[in-house]
């Protein structure tokens, strides 16, 4: 056996919905609902529906955070993989932190997060930008952070909370 010749300096990323690191977070929990045929899907946008507590993937009604925590859920329907969730289930979404999000579209840190509105499928669009693009909606108050990430990969969103957000003891 040969020795080690290469040590990385950062571990492998995780899955989609996971944290990237151990830096402060803050997240709720939430009851999933469907924004038409849309999953819940873990790393995704979701905002709040007509009913308390409940959130959709994608909308455009208040942005409540990201879907987070996949190594949580039992797996349904047999062994075969899933980063979504049925209708109903209670899952965790983070408005403070750092999380790993699967991109529609190429990204660098420099880029605008956005998020569909119909499925929450987050990508970004060019650092001052005015426009989210036709079906998307910037994600307030988030970045993204160092690395760039190409379409489908994975990449580091950052969620600084919100200026609307209650103040402490509310």
């Amino acid at each position: 056996m040969p020795f080690q010749k290469t040590v990385n300096i950062k571990q492998a990323f995780g899955l989609p919905g996971e944290f990237y690191d151990d830096s402060p977070r803050r997240a709720h929990t939430f009851k999933m609902a469907l924004n038409g045929e849309a999953l819940p899907t873990f790393g995704y946008a979701f905002t709040a529906t007509s009913n308390e507590g409940e959130a959709q993937p994608g909308g455009s009604n208040a942005f409540l955070g990201i879907l987070v925590n996949p190594k949580e859920h039992a797996l349904r329907g047999g062994l075969t993989p899933s980063l979504t969730l049925p209708a109903g289930a209670v899952g965790t979404l983070c408005d403070f932190g750092r999380v790993l999000v699967t991109v529609a579209a190429a990204v660098t840190p420099t880029s605008l997060p956005v998020y569909n509105t119909t499925t929450g499928a987050i990508s970004g669009v060019a650092a001052g930008s005015s426009s989210a693009g036709a079906g998307n909606a910037f994600i307030p108050n988030a970045k993204f952070v160092f690395y760039s990430a190409a379409a489908d990969g994975l990449a580091v969103l950052e969620l600084n909370g919100f200026a609307n957000a209650p103040a402490a003891g509310e």
